[in-house]
């Protein structure tokens, strides 16, 4: 542990990199090519899992919550990536519910320092600061080198902001999630649903199953659009699958937050009845 206060200050101290104002939203300061290096230059970690990409305006962090319990429940250890942090950096890199390890921590970053010098090196070479990279990269590769050495069965990734420029969007996923689109971050990601769907509709790989929550109508036409020109099969409600929901008699802390009946319309017919919820409300039904 008396290590820990160092990785965390060589991790933190991106922060205020990626936040100067050389660095605005864009695919100059965005690159997802350095994320790529990154990622090579450790081995591609997340190499060979499967993993479920989500991203939306709101519910991304429950319905990452509540994938990975399900796939846990069936048996399968899972690895989490969320943000932010509530109280502890390591509360954004979860198997099967519980953080990653001060300790773990610390070795994770000792692995990591060492690529990250070299990038450095070279924006320093080069005198473009685009080349060294920011603090959501760092946790986003420290989050797979973690998931990797625990050989996990799969990995929720949650996207940080947008979609299309997130160092998220380097993943090769299994299946691809957008819960919904509504107007947030408008002076990075645009000031209409049409065009935040655009920036989010960016994690949308190629023959890769899309899976949409509920929103506007111009934000879904954006979205359908572009799962056609890139062959993905779009899954919505209520034409592929439906649910109802029954909200709890009294709010207990130790009881179910709510009932849920799941039904399936796809050719293999899945039907999910009185499956107790843990988080409170209908919305939590819908993610």
């Amino acid at each position: 542990m008396t290590r820990h206060p160092a990785a965390l200050e060589f991790l933190l101290g991106r922060i205020n990199y990626e936040r100067v104002a050389v660095l605005p939203y864009g695919e100059r300061q965005l690159k997802l090519d350095r994320m790529r290096t990154l990622l090579n230059r450790l081995g591609n970690p997340d190499a060979g899992i499967p993993i479920i990409h989500v991203a939306g305006t709101k519910g991304k962090g429950s319905t990452s919550a509540l994938i990975a319990a399900v796939l846990h429940a069936a048996g399968y250890d899972v690895g989490v990536y969320s943000s932010p942090h509530l109280e502890h950096l390591e509360e954004r890199f979860c198997i099967n519910g519980q953080p990653c390890t001060a300790d773990k921590l610390v070795a994770l970053t000792d692995r990591i320092r060492p690529v990250v010098q070299q990038m450095d090196e070279t924006a320093a070479a080069t005198g473009d600061p685009s080349h060294q990279p920011t603090f959501f990269e760092l946790t986003t590769a420290l989050s797979l080198m973690h998931f990797a050495d625990r050989q996990v069965d799969a990995i929720v990734l949650e996207v940080g902001l947008g979609g299309r420029l997130d160092s998220t969007n380097v993943c090769q996923p299994a299946v691809t999630v957008i819960t919904s689109i509504s107007l947030d971050h408008t002076k990075q990601l645009g000031d209409t649903t049409a065009k935040i769907a655009a920036e989010k509709g960016g994690i949308i790989k190629p023959g890769v199953p899309l899976i949409l929550g509920a929103m506007d109508d111009s934000a879904h036409a954006v979205l359908v659009e572009m799962a056609r020109n890139h062959g993905a099969r779009v899954i919505e409600a209520p034409r592929d699958f439906d649910f109802a929901y029954r909200p709890p008699h009294e709010v207990d802390a130790h009881a179910a937050a709510g009932e849920l009946d799941f039904a399936s319309h796809q050719d293999e017919a899945f039907e999910l009845r009185d499956a107790s919820l843990r988080m409170l409300g209908k919305h939590q039904a819908a993610n």
